[in-house]
């Protein structure tokens, strides 16, 4: 699928995602990029079977500067999904998240296609 925008903006927030997906998953986990057109828009979800995040911590993984419990021992400075928000908002679209502890998660981010 086409997405006109900035391409090295849009290229920051998934390799984020990606980088995300990478830190926070255990070997034999596995991580999906997929990208798919739905009318107007397109979205590109990045899935992975890691820990997944607390229910509790969900409504604050966009907040500057919030790091989860169970990330606090990996690096990292709690801005990554910040910009990523701000890079998709931008750009006129929505970022979502999904996750269940020990199952893994599902961030989608939504932009108009071009």
């Amino acid at each position: 699928p086409k997405i006109n925008g900035d391409r090295d903006l849009l290229f920051l927030a998934t390799f984020n995602l990606l980088d995300n997906a990478i830190k926070y998953t255990r070997p034999g986990d596995t991580i999906e990029l997929r990208a798919f057109e739905s009318g107007p828009m397109v979205t590109i979800e990045i899935a992975d079977t890691g820990p997944g995040i607390a229910e509790d911590e969900l409504p604050y993984v966009w907040d500057e500067l919030y790091r989860g419990h169970a990330t606090r021992g990996v690096e990292g400075s709690g801005l990554g999904l910040t910009l990523v928000r701000a890079i998709i908002e931008r750009h006129g679209g929505q970022t979502t998240i999904r996750s269940r502890a020990g199952q893994g998660t599902v961030v989608a981010v939504r932009v108009p296609s071009g």
